[in-house]
């Protein structure tokens, strides 16, 4: 399939990096297949592709926002196979787990529930039936 159109890539924040990784996000058209009879007829489809090039992944979508989290989910994908065959692997393996892990560390540290002193904690509950008398 030939690429016939290449939108403006743009750079994306990618989400717990802290800029170690960097993602890029492009429009491209392609045209439908040759074997329907009506190609010449019918619009070319626009697909979205998100890529790490410090890790060679891509993804793509039909949306920008489908693309970007189809690569999320890779990037998870990725760190769950490069840590479960830690032993088995290279250099670049090797590279590409320290960065996802410093990734996945920031992911995670942002889903967990702080601890909050009771005292703090207790100013800023407020009861519902107080709201609604």
């Amino acid at each position: 399939m030939f690429t016939k159109n290449i939108g403006n890539i743009r750079e994306v924040p990618l989400p717990f990096s802290n800029g170690l990784l960097s993602a890029k996000l492009w429009r491209t058209e392609t045209p439908q297949s040759a074997k329907s009879s009506q190609s010449k007829t019918l619009p070319s489809q626009t697909r979205y592709i998100a890529y790490v090039p410090e890790l060679g992944l891509s993804s793509f979508g039909l949306t920008d926002s489908e693309a970007s989290f189809r690569l999320f989910t890779t990037l998870i994908k990725y760190y769950r196979q490069l840590k479960a065959n830690q032993d088995k692997l290279g250099e670049r393996g090797l590279n590409h787990l320290e960065l996802l892990k410093d990734w996945m560390s920031g992911i995670e540290e942002r889903m967990t529930v702080k601890q909050v002193d009771e005292l703090a904690g207790e100013k800023r509950v407020v009861s519902i039936l107080s709201r609604l008398r």
